[in-house]
């Protein structure tokens, strides 16, 4: 607990030593800046003082934004303690947004995010869909715990709204340029153009964005810069002020990105480590490998199978339209909205320097359309609030993973090695002429053993039914081609949901006003798969496990080595891994519906104007759907010999719900220069949505219960004109409150324990920024900015964790900073900015690569960049 607060103090240093400058100029000055009246937000669907909404939101400014060098979400959590967003192995289809330790993996386009993001009214359904770069920010809204009654379903466990800035009617241009480490280039611009004085004006923004990878691709692969940036966004606006009482603002986007992602290092180096190294004849010494360690951890090096790629692009574009209508007594808001994502990747998935396998095009496209309308109004005491919404999307999936060029020499090298206790030398898949017998020859010896008449007789028989079972080679199996595996696996999902909702501010005296709110949420989904995989692997074990059910019952052979031969189960898959069965091969549909209700209550109690105590309960709701991928059926394992009873039942899953309990209170302090605002949560999720890796697949089930509970502190203060300071702590304890085995044939991978904590979820979490805008003279002024983020240690692996704990990620602080010189007025500045200046290297992410048991990679987080930015506004 020391080092804890020792670490939070230390994040916490320069704000202190930021405060004493501020209170020397303060008593220069005498001046302060209110903040109480400066900050409004639309959490409750209407504009209102931040301190005057009853539940936790931190609101962050756009001038903060472009000081912090904001560029899209994956920044924010440098602001915002409770939120935590990471890429792991996939930017476009692995980001993963996090509130109060809860979110959604997204390595599964069928996931939606439990962290709801709404640019401009208009919601991404995706955490990856949402981090495309940003035009000028307005504000930046981060609302914690569910928002289910007015954000809608897949709020459960917070949402983001960001509100960008809008045209106005003055002419402008504005232009910035960045360069940096790593070769960044980055270029913004954009103009304000009025066509009709207070009637109608345009505003246009662009921007091109260009860094070297920091992540060394060492051995020949197509992708030897990793983790580099290459994107553009362009943005089109028109604001109609159609009467005095009336408006309509109409945006247009649209962007692309053409990068390479997401690179790993090693951390530890197993058994696999060797027989990697035989199949191609290369040192099983890695350079900086000491023992299992890899001591070059911060180089940032990984192999890549020549010839393999991570790459990773996006098309994307939109277009939505809000209409704000005001008739007096009544106000409309009506926002309609329609975008088109399409990303294509490439992986290398076995993150190794040998060709084991490799995913050769994942294309993943949603089409969206959403229309929201809302009315609202006063009648009497009450604030009333009703509204509607509708929305229609479009998946389409198609993943193709191939075997690679070594992938048999590995497979075979790995049950040589795993089966010297059995027969010396070890015993083989493939009959490659090493000698070895047939690893099923050598496994019926093992399961039948005994002299005894019966035993003999048993494992002879079974002995000639793995030598001449059909579709075998002699007992051996058959080796996979290079290039087969999944050749095409299209999925297909559309999604209809509709809602009901009203939200109801009554002001039952003039202090106390008590908030009811309540959804009703109908949803639809339809899914459609054509699988097609080949692997002759797959198909003479079955031929094998088909032979050998006289004895050994169903599944043969197969099933029996998976549930009583010790790592039975791992060797089985290496001959077949779920991913690419052809049994799980053909057409499939499915279909499932939800009705479902949300809704809030909280009572606010205005002590006085600079004091608010509240209190709450609210309902979340995600909903179900289903996993597109065919890993993922019930059932199937190397021993399933039928598709017939692998349907889509098999690949849902039920929505998640969360009922959380608030208390806080708001207050501001110091002649209105000065908001603190704590909040006591705690969130009882049920039947959470779990999509974890396992060193083979991704696991996807609801886990019954889940908690996440704690205390936040905000601060916001500005003791002078020239200075602003933000902060803030959380202490959150989320935990897994049920036992899961989810694959009681290998229960030591596949086990959520009641009691583990929460992946990515730190006990203590303190963010702080200070922002110094001095005048140095009457045409000039400085800006000193500098931020920080303290983390205590974590866990990066749900499943089939390392056992030592190596990846647990130990604390760490980040710290970024900006200082430069500009105009008075703004015309014109010259920054210099420093990330991560400390140099910390932390993990982004942990797992243990398919197929290599004992062997952990991380995925590195990014070094420390130095940068100049020069703008100019005109």
């Amino acid at each position: 607990m020391n080092k804890v607060f020792s670490r939070i103090l230390a994040s916490g240093a320069s704000l202190a030593a930021l405060g004493a400058h501020a209170a020397y100029a303060q008593e220069v000055q005498q001046q302060q800046a209110a903040v109480s009246d400066e900050i409004v937000v639309t959490a409750t669907g209407r504009q209102a003082a931040v301190q005057d909404v009853p539940l936790a939101v931190t609101a962050i400014s756009g001038e903060t934004l472009q000081n912090a060098g904001f560029e899209n979400l994956l920044d924010l959590q440098q602001l915002a303690p409770a939120f935590r967003i990471e890429t792991g192995q996939s930017t476009t289809s692995g980001t993963i947004a996090r509130i109060r330790g809860i979110g959604t993996g997204g390595d599964n386009p069928g996931f939606e995010s439990a962290v709801g993001v709404f640019i401009d009214g208009v919601y991404r359904s995706r955490a990856g869909i949402a981090i495309s770069d940003l035009p000028e920010v307005e504000r930046i809204e981060v609302l914690r715990g569910p928002q289910g009654t007015l954000f809608g379903r897949n709020t459960s466990a917070g949402a983001i709204s960001i509100v960008t800035q809008a045209p106005d009617y003055y002419n402008s241009m504005w232009m910035e340029g960045t360069f940096g480490d790593l070769n960044t280039t980055n270029a913004k611009a954009g103009v304000n153009l009025p066509i009709v004085t207070d009637v109608l004006t345009t505003r246009f923004d662009a921007s091109i964005r260009k860094r070297d990878g920091y992540v060394n691709g060492l051995n020949g692969g197509d992708a030897l810069d990793i983790n580099d940036q290459n994107r553009w966004s362009a943005r089109g606006q028109a604001l109609w002020d159609i009467t005095p009482n009336a408006s309509l603002r109409i945006i247009v986007d649209g962007g692309e990105t053409d990068e390479n992602c997401c690179g790993v290092t090693p951390l530890l180096y197993g058994p696999a480590q060797t027989a990697n190294a035989s199949v191609v004849g290369a040192a099983a010494t890695p350079p900086g490998r000491v023992g299992n360690l890899n001591t070059l951890l911060e180089a940032r090096n990984m192999t890549v199978s020549p010839g393999r790629s991570y790459s990773e692009s996006v098309k994307e574009w939109g277009a939505s339209g809000q209409l704000d209508w005001d008739f007096g007594n009544v106000n409309l808001t009506s926002i309609t909205a329609y975008r088109d994502w399409d990303s294509l990747r490439s992986q290398d998935v076995d993150f190794n320097f040998i060709d084991i396998a490799y995913r050769d095009g994942l294309s993943i496209a949603f089409e969206t359309f959403t229309q929201e309308v809302r009315l609202q109004g006063q009648a009497g005491p009450v604030d009333w609030l009703v509204g509607a919404f509708y929305g229609d999307e479009k998946l389409n999936q198609r993943d193709v993973i191939r075997f690679g060029a070594h992938a048999n020499f590995f497979a075979q090298a790995v049950a040589i090695g795993n089966t010297t206790s059995l027969v010396p030398g070890g015993c083989a898949y493939y009959n490659f002429g090493g000698g070895q017998p047939s690893l099923f020859q050598c496994l019926n010896q093992a399961l039948i053993p005994g002299a005894d008449a019966q035993s003999t007789a048993a494992r002879n028989a079974m002995a000639l039914a793995i030598a001449t079972a059909p579709g075998a080679n002699g007992g051996y199996l058959i080796p996979n081609a290079n290039g087969g595996g999944q050749q095409s696996d299209r999925w297909q999902v559309q999604t209809e949901s509709m809602s009901l909702f009203t939200h109801n501010e009554i002001s039952l005296t003039e202090q106390l006003i008590l908030t009811l709110g309540v959804r009703y949420n109908s949803e639809t989904k339809d899914i459609g798969a054509n699988l097609t995989s080949t692997g002759t692997s797959c198909e003479s074990l079955r031929a094998i496990a088909t032979a050998t059910q006289a004895v050994y019952g169903p599944g043969g052979i197969v099933a029996a080595t998976q549930q009583n031969v010790p790592g039975g189960a791992t060797l089985m898959n290496i001959a077949c891994n779920p991913a690419v069965n052809s049994i799980a091969n053909g057409a499939y549909t499915g279909d499932r519906e939800e009705n479902e209700w949300s809704g809030t209550a909280s009572l606010a109690y205005h002590v006085n104007e600079d004091l608010m105590v509240y209190g709450g309960y609210s309902r979340g709701y995600k909903a179900g759907g289903f996993n597109v991928d065919r890993s993922g059926f019930g059932g199937l394992t190397p021993a399933t010999l039928s598709n017939a009873n692998l349907t889509m039942a098999g690949l849902d899953f039920e929505p998640e719900f969360v009922d959380a309990y608030e208390l806080g209170f708001k207050s501001t302090l110091i002649g209105g220069s000065t908001n603190l605002n704590l909040s006591i949560f705690y969130e009882e999720i049920s039947d959470y949505q779990s999509n974890n890796f396992n060193g083979f697949n991704f696991i996807t089930a609801n886990v019954p219960k889940l908690i996440s509970k704690g205390v936040e502190l905000d601060l916001l203060t500005r003791p002078h004109d020239w200075v602003t300071l933000q902060g803030g702590v959380v202490y959150n304890d989320a935990y897994y409150d049920s036992t899961v085995v989810f694959n009681p044939l290998s229960p030591a991978a596949n086990t959520i324990f009641a009691g583990d904590p929460l992946t990515f979820a730190p006990e203590w979490t303190v963010t702080s920024a200070a922002t110094f805008e001095v005048p140095v003279s009457e045409s000039l002024k400085a800006l000193f900015y500098v931020d920080g983020r303290y983390n205590s240690e974590y866990r990066t692996q749900t499943l089939n964790r390392e056992p030592s704990g190596a990846t647990d990620q130990d604390g760490f602080a980040l710290f970024n900073m900006r200082a430069g010189i500009g105009n008075i007025d703004d015309h014109w500045a010259i920054e210099v900015w420093g990330r991560n200046i400390t140099d910390e290297f932390y993990y982004v992410g942990a797992f243990q690569p398919p197929l290599q048991d004992g062997t952990y990679v991380v995925y590195p987080s990014e070094p420390r960049t130095w940068g100049v930015t020069l703008r100019a506004r005109f």
